[in-house]
């Protein structure tokens, strides 16, 4: 009996060990849902329930890559996010929201490594994984 309990709780303990915290695409799904989907929707076309109260459309976020020539713009999305002061005043300032634990994050168009919130980093790629194809 002793044996059996020592396997079970050897086996719970190795369970638990093997599910970590969500990280990357679907870590920032999990944001993007807190955050985001109230105005640009569930799937991220735009359409949330606050879209009335809006002074301006939320974008359509699966449509980032296609307006950019089929490139989607990390950079540029993290920095739209982020709410650098004065340049996007439609959108909330998450910047400290996102001041949590950074990354050496590299830019896949410049190959430059920038120190970025491992949480904004998350939703860029969520966004990345919800673009038309």
């Amino acid at each position: 009996m002793r044996a059996a309990l020592a396997v079970f709780l050897f086996g719970l303990a190795a369970c638990a060990a093997q599910e970590p915290l969500p990280a990357g695409v679907a870590a920032g799904e999990q944001t993007y849902r807190a955050l985001c989907a109230t105005c640009h929707g569930p799937q991220g076309v735009g359409d949330g329930p606050l879209v009335a109260e809006l002074d301006a459309p939320p974008a359509d976020l699966t449509g980032i890559a296609e307006r950019n020539g089929g490139v989607f713009p990390y950079a540029q999305v993290i920095a739209r996010i982020y709410g650098y002061p004065g340049q996007f005043d439609v959108m909330p300032d998450y910047g400290p929201i996102f001041a949590g634990p950074k990354i050496g994050w590299r830019d896949p168009e410049t190959g430059a490594v920038i120190e970025t919130p491992r949480a904004l980093v998350d939703l860029a790629s969520y966004l990345a994984s919800i673009q038309k194809t």
